[in-house]
């Protein structure tokens, strides 16, 4: 099982999250912002160096132009200017890999761009093609449940089934968004990426089971407790006897 956090999210003088703590607590996976709704050149800088130290994959996490919704706030953007940011975001990204040595192993789109290019027709396309444009062989980290994931498989790409094991889910599997980041139990979290990973199930706000299908478990960054979480995580999996690896490994 992969872990992938979202990182690089501190901007000048303001610092978000532990990025270099994450990482050493068991972090598999980075999800670096690329600058749109979060992250600056010099954030983005600092997290891919930290990740080659660390042994940790790099991913672009490529957003909405929105610094200060953080992402999270829905834009009635055109298809063709979701491909242009896309690809914008991701040669940022890649060439900050290409001088500090590292491969760019995934996409994954943050805040309510997930749920945008997850589910809505007007993006789905748009999305796949740009990142396969770019390049075919990079993962995109989705819910296994959405249309995209089997529109990728479809057109041949690398589709990662995610769970979102620090937020809360509807009976629908649908995650549900949160302005903030709360604070939760790390030995909660730590349970549901078992859960995940052994049963194929993960709670709801309302206490019910629903079956869930991923390669990879997504802790957020920006979280109070981000270090607990990914390191009682990490223990938890290897405990349950569950393989922690990054996706490309």
């Amino acid at each position: 099982m992969d872990i992938n956090v979202d990182m690089g999210e501190s901007f000048g003088r303001y610092t978000l999250g532990n990025d270099e703590g994450i990482m050493q607590a068991g972090a598999t996976s980075a999800n670096i912002a690329t600058c749109f709704h979060a992250g600056d050149p010099t954030v983005l800088v600092r997290t891919v160096k930290w990740a080659k130290q660390y042994g940790v994959a790099v991913g672009a996490h490529t957003g909405l132009p929105d610094k200060q919704g953080f992402g999270r706030r829905r834009m009635d953007i055109t298809a063709d200017e979701l491909v242009a940011d896309t690809l914008y975001q991701i040669g940022a990204i890649a060439a900050v890999c290409k001088v500090v040595g590292v491969p760019l192993q995934h996409v994954k789109p943050h805040g309510i761009l997930y749920r945008m290019v997850s589910e809505d027709e007007k993006y789905i396309d748009a999305f796949l093609d740009a990142v396969a444009a770019y390049d075919e062989n990079l993962w995109i980290m989705i819910p296994r449940s959405t249309p995209i994931y089997d529109r990728g498989v479809a057109k041949g790409l690398k589709m990662a089934g995610e769970a979102l094991i620090d937020l809360g889910y509807d009976d629908e599997g649908n995650w549900v968004i949160e302005r903030v980041k709360v604070e939760r139990s790390a030995q909660d979290v730590a349970n549901r990426a078992v859960g995940v990973a052994k049963e194929g199930k993960i709670d709801t706000v309302s206490g019910k089971l629903i079956d869930i299908e991923a390669v990879t478990v997504c802790c957020h960054g920006d979280a109070p407790n981000a270090v607990d979480e990914v390191r009682a995580v990490a223990q938890a999996l290897r405990a349950a006897g569950v393989p922690v690896a990054s996706l490309g490994a």
